[in-house]
């Protein structure tokens, strides 16, 4: 079973070669199968990039187990093997649909870091790391796909240190963004950070309240009727994101 936006070759031999030289493969480990048999290795990854999605699949599900168990913990792994889950998300020869679930267990370990007493010590940095590299996402037009960038925003979200860089970020962002399910999850994004941020709250709270009345670029013209009317329409990115926006803004508002 294959995804036709996926490539065939898998990983690269030099991508490869970084599985095993780059990560301390004692971590990455099963958390439900002690000793040896709960032992992962560098070919983990490489099925990753496998593609067959029922392997890509699988591979998924054992380092999110690895990473985070059942969601609540950000376990020695995670460190180790999260540069190449965030370069997995960035490589469009991965299949759309992996790269969506690679970005559901990123959002749970930063939630989970976030939320955790005690993380591994190589975990911050790590993580900042991410950010960065998750950053360039969001404006990936061309080649990219809206679940993908609306799932990078929703990680984003959670890196709740730099919420007044990133809700500058997500506004501008918004203006650009030609699909509505990532725009919804900028504005949703906004929401979340909008309580951490310092100098960009108010800024925050203003701008939704104004996206619970905005109804973007307003209904869809009859092509029939009038071509250039609907020709104009199709070119606008106003979104109609009220709901999302309502949503959003009782975030905002939660005290912290």
């Amino acid at each position: 079973m294959k995804d036709a936006e996926g490539a065939d070759a898998g990983a690269s031999a030099e991508l490869t070669g970084r599985f095993a030289t780059e990560v301390d493969w004692t971590k990455v480990v099963d958390p439900y199968v002690p000793g040896p048999d709960g032992q992962y290795g560098p070919d983990l990854l490489e099925r990753l990039w496998s593609p067959d999605l029922r392997t890509a699949d699988d591979a998924h599900a054992a380092l999110h187990f690895a990473c985070c168990g059942d969601g609540g913990s950000v376990r020695l792994a995670a460190p180790e093997v999260l540069p190449f889950l965030v370069e997995a998300v960035r490589d469009p020869a991965v299949a759309v649909m992996m790269r969506k679930q690679i970005l559901e267990t990123l959002a749970v370990l930063a939630r989970a870091g976030n939320d955790a007493r005690t993380a591994p010590a190589a975990w911050p940095a790590a993580w900042e790391r991410a950010v960065d590299a998750l950053l360039p996402l969001l404006a990936d037009d061309e080649e990219g796909d809206e679940g993908v960038r609306a799932g990078v925003a929703a990680v984003l979200a959670r890196a709740t240190h730099r919420a007044d860089e990133l809700i500058g970020r997500f506004l501008a962002r918004f203006e650009d963004e030609p699909h509505l399910s990532a725009a919804e999850q900028l504005v949703l994004a906004v929401g979340e950070l909008a309580p951490h941020a310092v100098e960009r709250r108010e800024d925050a709270v203003v701008w939704l309240r104004q996206r619970t009345t905005d109804a973007g670029k307003g209904e869809e013209p009859d092509m029939d009727d009038d071509i250039d009317a609907w020709l104009a329409w199709m070119e606008q990115h106003g979104h109609d994101v009220r709901t999302a926006a309502v949503v959003a803004l009782r975030r905002a508002l939660r005290p912290l």
